[in-house]
């Protein structure tokens, strides 16, 4: 995975430095709010854990539990991995997260996405590491047009990320 291709890459193009805060975490799940020197929050990230297996991925995820950045992490620790980006929808933003954005929509969109990794290097092995979505105010859809796509699949799945962070769908 190209550094460049990440979702911390994009906000630290657009705002320079960007400090992570967790909203909330276990083995898991993780909710963590992705904000700039401002303090503004540019994006809630809602992660799903699943395989976590392999000494390099095992030692990646304490580091990633203890509070870096996932796709930053996985890319200094060296794994392979792939971020397979499935679509984007609309979702109701409470109003904690609609304060934390600054926003003065109601509304944000969320990016949809599934990461696999290799099993120490085993580069034609990879397992389903984690899916997560990642939510930015309306205010920054111009800076990821292209992932603007509607999800035509794996609704279920979306559902239950958001449902993590008390977050609906929102209605068309």
């Amino acid at each position: 995975m190209n550094y460049e291709n990440l979702h911390t890459s994009a906000l630290e193009k657009l705002f320079g430095t960007i400090k992570m805060r967790i909203v909330k975490q276990n083995h898991d799940i993780r909710i963590i709010e992705l904000n700039d020197d401002q303090n503004i929050s540019r994006t809630l990230g809602i992660v799903k854990f699943f395989n976590i297996k392999g000494e390099s991925l095992i030692k990646a995820h304490n580091q990633i539990l203890e509070g870096q950045v996932l796709g930053k992490t996985l890319y200094n620790s060296n794994i392979d991995f792939d971020k397979e980006f499935l679509g984007s929808v609309l979702v109701n933003l409470p109003n904690w997260l609609k304060d934390d954005f600054k926003s003065e929509y109601d509304q944000g969109i969320g990016f949809y996405s599934k990461i696999k990794v290799a099993e120490d290097h085993q580069i034609d092995n990879k397992i389903l590491y984690s899916e997560l979505i990642e939510i930015i105010p309306r205010e920054l859809k111009n800076a990821f047009k292209d992932k603007i796509i509607p999800l035509e699949n794996n609704e279920e799945n979306v559902i239950s990320l958001l449902d993590g962070a008390n977050i609906k769908v929102s209605k068309p």
